[in-house]
């Protein structure tokens, strides 16, 4: 009968037995694991907030009638990303409506400049998404490299243990057994490492793209709100919108 005796050192048994390379794969992993749970933790409140925000951002603007009252509210809400894209939006047409104020035509010139505030608004919305996005490619690189790293050890291991056992003639279960167990620690480790990391990489990215939709249909209905603004100051008579006086 084959004896299961335990190994020395409970459950970090095989971590203390482990030889220098597979230690140094774990050492590698660790780093990786605690990296990527800080990531996981901050990118978790981070994408929650604005996500949060967004939502009452969007409830609040379908009852505002001013720009003055939009920009209010993006003032209040600046972890939703449409808060960025509104008050780009808002400030490109305060520039150009002071550049155009008064002028002859001002209205015509300000319709055939709304893609400037549309380029704005791009702008900001490509800054947001950098910001949503920014770590995840951590996560990626982790999903990615923690099994190999794991399995790179584990091989190394194996590898060792066979090499140990050239010089013995009758090579037993009991003499293998230890090294390949104490091999497999790094692969258990990369998968530990590897699999939260992907659940929550796919789970961001899933978010990020939410929220990246919310911003190209925001950009959207902005940018149809300055035209029939405009449109209305045209046919009130003036040739320059007041955000502040609109009805």
């Amino acid at each position: 009968m084959i004896s299961t005796a335990p190994p020395s050192g409970g459950f970090f048994g095989p971590f203390i037995h482990a030889g220098l390379f597979a230690q140094i794969v774990i050492l590698v992993l660790l780093v990786m694991s605690i990296v990527s749970w800080a990531v996981i933790l901050r990118k978790a409140r981070y994408v929650r907030r604005a996500a949060q925000q967004t939502r009452q951002f969007l409830n609040l603007f379908g009852l505002r009638t001013r720009l003055g009252d939009y920009e209010q509210v993006a003032r209040t809400m600046r972890a939703s990303p449409l808060s960025s894209l509104l008050l780009a939006g808002v400030e490109e047409w305060q520039k150009l409506r002071k550049d155009f104020h008064g002028t002859v035509q001002g209205a015509e010139l300000l319709q055939q400049l709304i893609p400037n505030i549309t380029e704005a608004m791009d702008r900001a919305a490509s800054r947001e998404s950098d910001r949503l996005e920014g770590w995840l490619p951590f996560l990626s690189i982790t999903t990615m490299v923690a099994p190999f790293l794991g399995l790179l050890g584990t091989v190394q291991g194996v590898l060792a243990t066979f090499l140990g056992l050239r010089t013995t003639q009758i090579p037993t279960l009991q003499t293998i057994a230890p090294g390949i167990s104490d091999a497999l620690i790094t692969t258990i480790m990369g998968l530990v490492v590897a699999i939260p990391a992907a659940f929550f990489y796919n789970y961001f990215v899933g978010r990020v793209r939410n929220l990246q939709s919310e911003m190209e249909r925001f950009s959207s209905e902005l940018t149809g709100i300055l035209r029939r603004e405009i449109i209305y100051s045209q046919l009130e008579g003036t040739d320059t919108w007041n955000p502040n006086t609109r009805p």
